[in-house]
């Protein structure tokens, strides 16, 4: 039989496939997963995947014809085209949207010439390691990783929960090589792109050039080559963040995801808004291979799965070389809170703790999860704060640019020298940020060299590699930096970390604020005495009695995970109930609360008092869009897919009803 149809997704936010006639010169070479060029739109081509290929023809409708046929070469394998299908069905996302943020061939149009873009120098291009064996494992990493394999042979997927500085990573090393031994491939994945840097020098040693590198600051065409490799199969493993989920692998037999708690791993914007250590298991179960989550503070979602049985649970809870972990001590800031100058943001424990490190010749970090200068301005006259006209935020004073800039939506301008409310020059910095610690670190410590990491000095392609390069090389002394050096990072020098406001993670108004304080915490301080010297963590806080302080000082993450699913149980929130946050956005806040009450009512009276809100989120309008969110708990018992099909049938609904101006309605299945 002749196909003379195939249904094809297109790389745009519309529901459905697309039906076209397959030429008589194609229909020998199409199969299911083709890239193929056709005509959409008015007078445009467009890059598309056939799903399907048949002989039925649709009534009534005048099918266009498929004009071109990319090389085999950018084809995509039966696996990863089911997996592109099941995350837009389980995401709620449009097909064409999955296509877009997975498949490069996607991103120009085929049959155009690229521009010629400077040949990249990268490391996994341009140098050769032979390969070494991979080294020892203590007896508490070998009884770790046969606990492991034993686990493997029962369970798809295995949380391995070991101390930071633990040796996890020559673990994972160990069953890539068995894996790779055998024929089969592997996913390693990591949150931040910063991570894979100080990783990957480390996995070449003993893979050589068979081991790639995926993520987006990688040009376009180097995208592209790692894709040939892994679809041809010379590439045997990869190293990559959440979008390696993409690759056409044609064999995977492990995943592993490091630090699988981390919120890195949730795509928010724009969709597929998926969850790549959940989706990493669905892709290991399309291939028949295993998945490995590991961390030191695992999300409470995987840990219950572990205690009840779900997930294999191997536990690994003392330090490489029996290194002890870090002396945890809490600096108190209320008794500091009063002084002026610059030691104002530093007790004097820390500061003590500092000049100790640097006359041994060690290394320091000072960690603040806000980047900017100040995090706002206020006029101490009448006590107005300069706030964006796009966003209902506070802009973030930026002194090396002199700006005040939106964090939302990048909106920058000039920094007013008198109030624009009252005309006062009493206009001044509240709070602050990792610009302000790092002028201030300066002044206190001239000789010390200085740097900092955060989203304003990791910008350019290869900056986050340099500042990690040189710390590791000894050529920086403190590294000030936000939630991106908290995690992964090994360097033999460091012994002091300073956490400089604890409690803006503790108050948070989330429930997961909790979970995450120590999370971060935790992480952030097993970066320091990895090696001989035992390490110090200095946690400043107001709220030295905070009971997340007290299981962070005792190490206690049974403690913790215990009270906090308790809570959840309690109150129906993950892991006892899947969550769908629904966010209606308008440019007109009438309109937004007439649609957004609309959508909730017609929502409850199919789904009972599983639907909550409408209400406004803490940051209420971005971008002049205001925002509601509606939020569905689906609880035991209930069907994930049924309530999915009643949401998207009500918001098909809403979205037809005549109106002044555009509404945007989003879905985010199992929101962080």
């Amino acid at each position: 039989m002749k196909y003379l149809y195939a249904d094809i997704i297109i790389p745009v936010a519309l529901e459905g496939l697309f039906t076209y006639s397959i030429p008589e010169s194609m229909r020998k070479a199409l199969h299911r997963g083709s890239l193929v060029t056709v005509p959409f739109g008015r007078g445009s081509d467009s890059t598309g995947l056939v799903v399907r290929i048949h002989d039925s023809a649709p009534e009534g409708v005048t099918l266009k014809e498929i004009t071109g046929l990319l090389p085999g070469e950018d084809s995509v394998n039966d696996r990863l085209t089911d997996f592109l299908l099941w995350m837009a069905d389980y995401y709620m996302a449009y097909p064409g949207e999955v296509m877009k943020a997975a498949i490069p061939a996607a991103e120009y149009l085929p049959g155009r010439p690229m521009k010629r873009r400077r040949r990249e120098k990268e490391r996994e291009e341009d140098e050769s390691h032979p390969p070494a064996a991979p080294a020892d494992l203590n007896e508490v990493q070998n009884e770790a990783y046969e606990r492991i394999r034993e686990l493997f042979a029962a369970r798809e997927t295995v949380l391995l929960h070991g101390v930071t500085s633990s040796g996890k990573t020559e673990i994972y090393i160990h069953l890539m090589t068995e894996q790779m031994k055998s024929g089969r491939q592997v996913l390693y994945m990591l949150p931040e792109i910063a991570l894979t840097t100080q990783i990957i020098e480390r996995l070449r040693r003993y893979f050589g050039n068979t081991i790639g590198v995926f993520h987006s600051r990688l040009t376009p065409a180097a995208r592209r080559r790692v894709w040939k490799g892994v679809s041809e199969g010379s590439l045997r493993a990869v190293l990559g963040v959440r979008s390696s989920l993409f690759l056409p692998f044609r064999d995977l037999g492990l995943i592993i995801v490091d630090e699988e708690h981390d919120s890195s791993y949730k795509q928010y914007d724009p969709a597929p808004r998926y969850h790549a250590r959940d989706a990493a298991m669905m892709l290991a179960r399309l291939h028949g291979g295993k998945t490995l989550l590991g961390s030191a503070t695992p999300s409470l979602e995987s840990y219950h799965n572990a205690r009840s049985g779900r997930y294999g649970l191997v536990e690994l809870m003392t330090r490489y070389g029996n290194v002890m972990l870090p002396e945890m001590i809490i600096a108190d800031t209320r008794s500091t809170g009063k002084k002026r100058g610059p030691e104002t943001y530093f007790t004097p424990r820390l500061l003590e703790a500092i000049e100790e490190a640097l006359s041994r010749e060690e290394q320091v970090i000072l960690f603040q999860n806000r980047r900017g200068f100040s995090p706002f301005l206020m006029c101490s006259e009448c006590g107005h704060v300069p706030a964006c006209t796009n966003c209902s935020v506070s802009y973030t004073y930026h002194k090396s640019i002199g700006r005040l800039v939106c964090h939302y939506c990048g909106k920058s301008v000039r920094l007013p020298s008198v109030c624009p409310e009252c005309g006062s020059t009493g206009l001044t910095t509240r709070g602050f940020g990792t610009e302000k610690i790092e002028e201030e670190i300066r002044l206190l410590f001239p000789s010390a060299r200085v740097a900092r990491m955060d989203q304003d000095t990791v910008r350019n392609r290869n900056a986050a590699s340099g500042i990690l390069g040189n710390f590791a090389a000894g050529e920086t002394d403190i590294l000030i930096g936000t939630q991106m050096i908290s995690k992964g990072l090994d360097f033999e020098k460091l012994t002091v970390v300073g956490i400089l406001d604890a409690d803006n993670m503790m108050h948070f108004p989330d429930f997961r604020a909790h979970e995450r304080s120590f999370q971060l915490i935790a992480q952030v301080s097993g970066r320091a005495g990895r090696r001989t010297r035992r390490g110090k963590v200095i946690i400043q806080t107001a709220d030295p009695a905070n009971p997340i302080l007290r299981q962070v000082l005792k190490n206690d993450f049974r403690s913790m995970s215990g009270s906090q699913l308790e809570e959840r149980s309690l109150f129906g929130y993950p892991p006892f109930a899947r969550i769908i946050r629904i966010a209606i956005k308008h440019r007109d806040q009438q309109e937004l609360n007439i649609s957004a009450a609309r959508l909730a009512e017609n929502l409850r009276r199919h789904l009972g008092s599983i639907v909550l809100g409408p209400e406004f989120p803490q940051v209420m309008q971005v971008q002049k869009w205001y925002i509601k969110n509606i939020m569905i708990k689906i609880g035991a018992g209930l069907s994930q897919s049924k309530v999915k099909e009643i949401i998207r049938r009500e918001t098909e609904n809403e979205l037809k009803v005549p109106r002044r101006g555009l509404l945007r309605i989003q879905a985010d299945v199992d929101p962080q």
